[in-house]
């Protein structure tokens, strides 16, 4: 079954490009994400270029793997389900591509102690892919963390950890693309020698060099991860040395390795992160640990620095975390990829990551010049990626110096618990480092038209939807919800209540009766009791296209004031079920008074912990209702203000909006999307008396600022 582009579009549209050209996320489709499967740091590779031809695979709603290719530069997705299907519910069953010298794709999949999956595509080019293959035929039966690199000549290496954390051997497997047939290296390059297991990183240099680190665990307890080791092989994966030179004795073990760093137990060292080299072939390896005498794991680089290893920590974490336990764990900062460029003379590192301490976004920290280790940390988007792990195209780094990242949202229970997480885009970001990384959210769309105005003093336009093109509310900046929603309000969701006309978005409650096609006679649910709908409205939002975190958010609008009507301009986070989720109300009316709430979670589930003020209308001058005025929100990490014409109604300490349900969870502290809806009655609008229909809600315009 085949999908194009083009039925991607009206799912995606607007969501390719950040606001600047620097850095954009071109959406591929929908993936998998209540756990971090898709997101992996260990699927190598996630993104595969051949020639002009760039592929990826994820996995989808269900299960399927999901391939897909494009022309570079540019050109759209074409995307494939394939036949096969992955238990998405382990996240460790990723998917590892690689395109081989003859341009056939070659896919592994599911696994975490299975047979082996293996297949190709049964043409150059293709993504029809055959029936699953063997290999060698030998160590087949108990595949875990496969992956694949290229060699320079086109040939392929496929490794594998053969046996289980704690006892596992390192296997090595080349493909022929002339022959289309595979060698084994060795069935146990690393030896645990029964009682530990090698979680290893490797890559192939330009020359054609592999390059091997790995950290021992002595236990399925990822706190028994120690050291860090290194090998190389200069002839294709036949001998292999250490960085002196030296040639190893194989197979290797914790007695004869070399070691880049010395790492004790129980020091939250990860495992399977990023080794990479200069244009030299000098290895660069990057990790995470807890240094000796500290609470909070670091960043760390090991590299050879003439004939010495060397450590440098980047960046000053100031968050704790604990290491424990077997499985897949919920870890509040990633596991790193490493990219590194030699110019005149000085060798730049980039460190590829995610942090709960920087709102788990799209970072990078870079450093210009290693021999001075001045790190600067930037984001290459605004929006929370949740449990995601860097994984990029390593031959478009190698041969162009261009990145391109598989990125998606993804949740991650901890011990392979899933989260309630629905299908989230995926996207390849791409970033030229020594650009400017745009501003603005993983799926900003440019507004339709230009946005009219200058920014305040300070601040910088994000995103805008000046409603000037007369129709239906542009697509790629708002989607609708459908029927009876909440609160046991009266009105039917539905679009065709909002329009644009003359440069505003006009939001229309009508009264007019049809039946409910939901109804169920007998029925206690209030969205299924009623047989006839009596009442239809628009709730348009921003969910799944736009999400910010912090900023100035803006809407100038006119609303009617009548008895029962309850028109909003708010935003909900985009993580999590209501109340943990957090609401915040920039603007509500209802009997009489306007609003302006902030709400997070308690310990009662669908129970709200309140901060609200309101104002009545009589407040106001008597023809208040009838002019347009400016709603606001200036939030930031300590506070979220809320204004009506430059006038603060309410503000919350960020500090006082921590879910109380023991998570400790500030749904403040990730992205928002924004919600434009015009209720009537329920819990909280009152009774329609008197009040007239057809009925509006004018919204000039909305915008969003950063500084």
């Amino acid at each position: 079954m085949k999908y194009f582009f083009s039925l991607l579009a009206l799912l995606f549209s607007g969501a390719a490009l950040l606001t600047e050209p620097a850095a954009a996320q071109t959406p591929v489709g929908l993936g998998w994400a209540r756990n971090n499967v898709n997101g992996a740091v260990f699927r190598k590779n996630s993104v595969v270029t051949h020639k002009r031809e760039q592929y990826t695979a994820y996995y989808d709603s269900l299960g399927y793997v999901m391939l897909a290719k494009r022309k570079l530069p540019t050109g759209p997705w074409q995307v494939q389900q394939t036949k096969y299907k992955g238990k998405v519910q382990d996240a460790h069953n990723v998917i590892s591509l690689m395109v081989d010298g003859r341009g056939y794709l070659h896919v592994s999949f599911d696994h975490h102690g299975n047979p082996l999956r293996y297949c190709r595509s049964t043409q150059p080019g293709g993504l029809e892919l055959t029936e699953l293959l063997p290999m060698t035929g030998q160590q087949e039966k108990n595949v875990t963390y496969p992956e694949f690199h290229r060699f320079p000549n086109g040939d392929l290496l496929f490794v594998y950890r053969d046996g289980s954390s704690g006892n596992g051997n390192m296997v090595l497997n080349r493909y022929a693309p002339a022959t289309q047939t595979w060698t084994r290296l060795h069935s146990v390059l690393i030896d645990g020698e029964g009682k530990r297991n090698a979680y290893w990183q490797a890559c192939i240099d330009r020359k054609g060099t592999i390059h091997v680190s790995w950290v021992w665990r002595e236990s399925p307890d990822v706190a028994s991860n120690h050291d860090m080791a290194y090998a190389r092989s200069l002839d294709g994966g036949q001998t292999w040395q250490r960085s002196t030179g030296e040639t190893y004795q194989l197979p290797i073990t914790e007695a004869t390795a070399e070691y880049a760093a010395r790492i004790p137990q129980n020091s939250e060292l990860i495992n399977q992160t990023s080794i990479t080299t200069d244009a030299a072939g000098t290895p660069y390896i990057a990790t995470y640990w807890r240094p000796q005498g500290t609470q909070v794991p670091q960043y760390q680089l090991i590299y050879r620095a003439g004939k010495k290893w060397k450590t440098a920590q980047i960046g000053q974490r100031t968050t704790p975390f604990s290491l424990s336990g077997a499985g897949t764990k919920k870890i509040p900062i990633s596991r790193p990829q490493l990219l590194v460029a030699t110019q005149k003379g000085k060798t730049a590192a980039y460190l590829l990551f995610r942090d709960v301490e920087r709102q788990d976004r799209v970072s990078v920290a870079q450093c210009s010049d290693l021999k001075g280790n001045q790190w600067t940390l930037t984001d290459l988007n605004n929006s929370s990626v949740g449990n995601w792990e860097p994984s990029y195209d390593t031959e478009q780094w190698q041969k162009n110096g261009r990145l391109y990242l598989f990125v998606q949202r993804t949740g991650q229970g901890d011990g392979e618990k899933l989260e309630k997480l629905s299908a989230q885009p995926v996207y390849i970001l791409e970033w030229k480092p020594g650009t400017k990384p745009a501003p603005g959210t993983a799926a900003v769309a440019p507004p339709a038209t230009a946005p009219q105005g200058s920014a305040p003093a300070g601040w910088k336009l994000l995103w805008a939807d000046e409603f000037n093109t007369n129709g239906r509310p542009d697509p790629r900046n708002w989607k609708f919800e459908n029927g009876f929603q909440r609160n046991n309000e009266l009105q039917w969701y539905q679009p065709d209540n909002a329009r644009c006309e003359n440069g505003l978005l006009i939001i229309e409650a009508r009264k007019e009766q049809r039946p409910n096609p939901n109804y169920q006679p007998g029925s206690t649910n209030w969205k299924t009791s009623r047989p006839t709908i009596e009442y239809t409205s628009s709730s348009l939002n921003t969910s799944g296209l736009h999400a910010w975190q912090y900023g100035r958010f803006e809407m100038r609008g006119r609303i009617n004031t009548s008895s029962g009507l309850w028109p909003a301009f708010w935003t909900l986070g985009v993580a999590g079920e209501w109340p943990a989720n957090g609401e915040i109300d920039i603007m509500e009316f209802y009997k009489g008074k306007i609003l302006a709430n902030v709400a997070s979670g308690t310990a009662k589930r669908y129970t709200a912990k309140w901060d609200s003020e309101t104002k009545p209308v009589t407040d106001f001058a008597a023809d208040w209702a009838s002019q347009f005025h400016v709603w606001r929100m200036d939030w930031d990490a300590q506070a979220i203000r809320l204004y009506v014409d430059d006038q603060l109604l309410n503000e919350t300490l960020l500090t006082e909006t921590v879910n109380q349900d023991g998570t400790g969870i500030n749904p403040m502290m990730q992205p928002h999307y924004i919600l434009l809806n015009l209720a009537l009655g329920g819990d909280n609008g009152g009774p329609l008396n008197g009040t007239t229909f057809p009925n509006r809600y004018e919204v000039d315009y909305v915008r969003v600022y950063q500084r």
